[in-house]
C-alpha cells in the first residue's frame, strides 16, 4: 500500500506547538490563530493514526509517540534550513572564469559591482586560457579573448584589444637615452608578451619602423607578465590602454608614444545557453556591458 507523504506545514506546527507546549503561543509565532494551530495538529495526527499530545487543561503534554517524533522532526527541519539557505547562497555566487591577464582590472570592476550588488558574491579563477566551455567547465559566465566582432553566440565584446608600448620610467633614467620616436626603441630591450613576437611586428609596422628588431628581447607567455617586467624596469613592453589604465594614472608605467595599434581581437563576455544562465550571472553581464559600450567599428588608428 502506497503511504501517503507526510505534510511538511503540520510538521512544522507540531515542531513549534511542542518546543511551546502550548497551541496559543505557537499560533503567536506562526502568525495563525489558535484554532488553526490545533486543526493542522489534529489532521498530522489522524494521518498518522496516533495522537501527539495530550491535551490537558491549560497545558499540552507530548504522548510517548510525540517525544519519539519530535526530535526527528526537529533535525529534519533545521537540514531543511541549511539546504534553503545553501540554495539562496548557491543563487548569489558566481563563478567567473577569465584570462589571468585581465586580472587587475577585473577586480577592480567585481569591487565596484559588488558595492552596488553587495548579495552577490562573485568567485573569479584566473587561468592562461582564453576560451571557456559551459558544457564541460562549471562557471556561470566568463571574460574571453577572441575576435571581435564574435563569431560565437552568447558573446557581448567589452572592449578590443588596443596595444602601446609601455615603459616605467626608471627605465629612461637608468638608460640615460631618450624615447620621444619610436626609432629609438632600437636602443631599449623589448619585452613580448607572446612566443610568437607577433605583437611588437604588427605595432612596429603599423607605424612604419624600420630598423627595430621584432624578434629580440625576452619573452613572456602572458600579457600580465611582460607588463609587470615593464614596471619593474627591465624593457619596454606592449600592453593593452585599458588594462593599464590604473598604472598609467599612478605613473608606474608611462606610453612614451601616442601610436597605437588594434589587433582586431579583444576581450568579451561569454555567457552559457540562456537555460542555463543564472540571473545573477545575467545581472553582472548587463552591468559590465552598461558600463564598456563599444562601438560597432573601431576608431581610427594613431598613426604618425
Amino acid at each position: 500500500m502506497t503511504q501517503r507523504p507526510l505534510p511538511l506545514y503540520g510538521l512544522q506546527v507540531f515542531e513549534v506547538a511542542a518546543r511551546h507546549m502550548s497551541f496559543t503561543l505557537a499560533a503567536d509565532e506562526l502568525c495563525l490563530t489558535q484554532g488553526a494551530v490545533s486543526k493542522q495538529v489534529a489532521q498530522l495526527e489522524q494521518q498518522l493514526g496516533y495522537p501527539l499530545f495530550h491535551r490537558q487543561v491549560r497545558r499540552l503534554v507530548l504522548t510517548s509517540e510525540g517525544e519519539a517524533l519530535l526530535p526527528y522532526v526537529t533535525r529534519a527541519l533545521a537540514t531543511l534550513g541549511k539546504g534553503v539557505e545553501a540554495a539562496r547562497l548557491a543563487r548569489n555566487h558566481l563563478r567567473l572564469k577569465a584570462p589571468s591577464c585581465i586580472s587587475r582590472w577585473l577586480l577592480r570592476e567585481i569591487m565596484l559591482f559588488r558595492k552596488e550588488h553587495p548579495e552577490i558574491e562573485v568567485e573569479v579563477t584566473s587561468v592562461h586560457e582564453h576560451g571557456v566551455d559551459f558544457a564541460k567547465e562549471a562557471f556561470d559566465l566568463a571574460i574571453v579573448f577572441g575576435p571581435v566582432p564574435s563569431l560565437q553566440p552568447r558573446q557581448t565584446p567589452l572592449f578590443r584589444e588596443q596595444l602601446t608600448p609601455v615603459c616605467s620610467p626608471a627605465l629612461l633614467e637608468s638608460f640615460g637615452q631618450p624615447l620621444h620616436e619610436p626609432e629609438e626603441l632600437a636602443r631599449f630591450p623589448l619585452l613580448h608578451p607572446s612566443r610568437d613576437r607577433r605583437d611588437w611586428s604588427l605595432w612596429l609596422k603599423s607605424v612604419g619602423v624600420k630598423g627595430v628588431n621584432p624578434g629580440s628581447g625576452q619573452v613572456f607567455d602572458t600579457l600580465d607578465l611582460a607588463t609587470n617586467a615593464a614596471q619593474q624596469g627591465f624593457g619596454v613592453s606592449l600592453a593593452d590602454v585599458v588594462l593599464v589604465e590604473e598604472e598609467l594614472k599612478r605613473g608606474t608605467v608611462i606610453t612614451p608614444f601616442a601610436q597605437t595599434v588594434f589587433t582586431g581581437n579583444g576581450y568579451l563576455l561569454a555567457l552559457p545557453a540562456a537555460k542555463r544562465t543564472a540571473e545573477a550571472a545575467q545581472l553582472l553581464d548587463d552591468w559590465l556591458a552598461a558600463r564598456h559600450p563599444m562601438s560597432a567599428e573601431p576608431p581610427m588608428q594613431a598613426m604618425p
